[in-house]
């Protein structure tokens, strides 16, 4: 089920199977910091209300290069939430902007993210398929 849209995203719970669904839009390009903060902060609550064990994050269209000063943000604030909430899987299907992704993954190396399983994906097939094993 849809549990929240915005300019920027879409977020999806399957309650029953603990997973956390999103994507990104092509909007991200015209993202500013507060918003971007604003988005994830969404996104940690609703795993921290589902109690999610899987993400499925479809970053194929993001297009914000996450600052290191936000990258850090992340790690300190979002990632503690993630893992309580549950976490144990976090699948990324890759951007297709360079920039972007290279800030996905620098975030994702962060030390709190070393509590969850991440693997990134070229396709939502595969990404799925991991989170399901």
């Amino acid at each position: 089920m849809q549990v929240y849209k915005s300019d920027y995203q879409s977020i999806y719970v399957d309650v029953a199977q603990k997973l956390l669904k999103k994507e990104w839009y092509a909007t991200t390009d015209n993202m500013k910091t507060p918003t971007f903060m604003i988005e994830v902060e969404k996104i940690a609550e609703l795993a921290e209300k589902y109690q999610v064990e899987r993400f499925h994050d479809d970053t194929t269209l993001f297009s914000y290069p996450i600052a290191p000063d936000v990258q850090t943000w992340v790690n300190e604030e979002i990632f503690p939430r993630f893992i309580k909430a549950g976490l144990k899987k976090y699948a990324i299907i890759v951007s297709k902007e360079m920039i972007a992704q290279l800030s996905i993954e620098q975030t994702m190396e962060e030390n709190n993210a070393s509590s969850f399983q991440v693997k990134y994906f070229d396709n939502a097939t595969k990404a799925q398929a991991w989170l399901d094993v």
